[in-house]
């Protein structure tokens, strides 16, 4: 017997914990029970300030920038589609996602070092 999944209903507790998920991962800091009031869809907001509050995202973007210049210099290595490079990409992608999640920008990620090509 075959079971459907029902689609998230967007603003709802469902779809807002899978948002936080989604976006902080494992990664959710402790939230005092005062903050959260029962509601993830509030608890967003008390997240993202514990994240700021904690240097998270700038830590990320440094994260970031350093993984993305070691990936430019396995490609420059060992080409752009050798399987190092490749593997390099791969486990990129979720730096990469996060940032897009953050608003994490690329001029932020020049700021900590990374050397993107000019556009």
């Amino acid at each position: 017997m075959a079971t459907t999944m029902t689609p998230l209903q967007p603003g709802t507790e469902a779809a807002a914990q899978a948002a936080a998920f989604a976006i902080f991962g494992s990664d959710i800091p402790p939230i005092n029970p005062e903050d959260y009031g029962g509601s993830w869809r509030t608890t967003l907001r008390v997240i993202a300030e514990e994240w700021l509050g904690e240097g998270r995202f700038e830590q990320h973007a440094a994260r970031t920038a350093t993984a993305l210049n070691e990936l430019f210099a396995t490609q420059q290595r060992y080409g752009v589609g050798s399987p190092e490079a490749l593997a390099s990409g791969t486990a990129l992608q979720p730096l990469i996602d996060r940032c897009r999640h953050f608003g994490i920008t690329t001029a932020d990620l020049r700021r900590h070092g990374a050397q993107l090509p000019e556009s």
